[in-house]
């Protein structure tokens, strides 16, 4: 909240277990889910045991906040898929298209925090509406072609230039030095734009999750707690990450939170929950792996 620099786009994760899958292929699936039990107890009053008291799954309480997020913003036109992993680890990117990853170790530690759920699924949801993962394969592969170009013509230019200035053939560690120096110089170029257009990529899915989440119902400052969060953790910060510092986005988020009526907000999305009130079914994807939160068309 990974693969390649360009390729991945980080955020949050969700963690389920291979046993959960035994039903997936069952009729009405989301209704069907069993819940499992907490570690909370009570005591019945004609045995005087102590019994545990169920309480809804991550799967459970991931679809059944992901779909009323996909509902209040109008976002169910088409399918979306969904994977919780089993790490450990405090992340969740957006996958392929229209799929969202988390890890269990994040849904461990917002457990119960309905809003910090919401902001992390509307945050990956806005890399995917946004078109963030083909807009940095584009810029990828346009920025490389121009500066390749540049590239050649730069070798050659300094190659005219040292033949000019020596009348003498060119000795092959002076080629060698020109072409590492052009590399050097193309590459810091590569890296740095395509770190602006990622670090952009990171504040806008902020901004447009945060307006999701708000349509959806949910309380405004759960996106501040899960940022909060992040901060505490080891940095893995440097001038070349991919992601801003998270204070920036904190404070960026701040200024989000000043610039939109939440109120304005809550009543679009409000409005299409009652125009659409009927839960998006939840089955099995196609890949076998990931869950599938069905389209609109899929639920009449």
């Amino acid at each position: 909240m990974a693969s390649s620099y360009i390729r991945k786009i980080f955020f949050t994760t969700l963690g389920l277990s291979s046993s959960v899958f035994l039903n997936l292929n069952t009729a009405g699936f989301a209704q069907a889910i069993i819940s499992l039990p907490s570690l909370s107890t009570t005591t019945n009053a004609s045995t005087s045991t102590p019994r545990l008291q169920p309480k809804k799954n991550n799967l459970q309480w991931f679809y059944s906040v992901a779909e009323r997020i996909i509902r209040a913003n109008g976002l169910d036109d088409h399918p979306w898929r969904f994977q919780i992993t089993n790490e450990y680890n405090i992340n969740a990117y957006a996958d392929e298209l229209n799929k969202i990853v988390i890890y269990k170790g994040l849904l461990d530690q917002i457990h119960g925090d309905d809003a910090a759920l919401a902001f992390i699924i509307s945050h990956e949801l806005a890399h995917h509406t946004q078109r963030h993962f083909a807009q940095q394969e584009e810029a990828e592969a346009s920025l490389k072609e121009k500066l390749l170009k540049e590239a050649e013509s730069e070798y050659y230019n300094l190659i005219v230039q040292e033949w000019r200035k020596s009348k003498n053939p060119i000795s092959t560690a002076t080629i060698n030095a020109i072409k590492q120096r052009i590399i050097l110089q193309k590459k810091q170029e590569f890296e740095i734009t395509m770190q602006a257009l990622s670090r952009q990529h990171e504040f806008q899915a902020d901004e447009i999750g945060y307006t999701y989440m708000i349509k959806a119902g949910y309380e405004i400052n759960g996106g501040l707690r899960v940022l909060n969060l992040f901060s505490r953790l080891p940095s893995d910060y440097t001038e070349i990450s991919s992601h801003p510092p998270t204070q920036q986005r904190i404070n960026a988020l701040k200024q989000v939170m000043n610039k939109y009526l939440w109120f304005a907000l809550w009543i679009d999305g409000n409005e299409r929950l009652k125009n659409n009130p009927q839960p998006l079914k939840l089955d099995l994807s196609e890949d076998g792996v990931s869950l599938r939160i069905n389209s609109r068309f899929v639920s009449r």
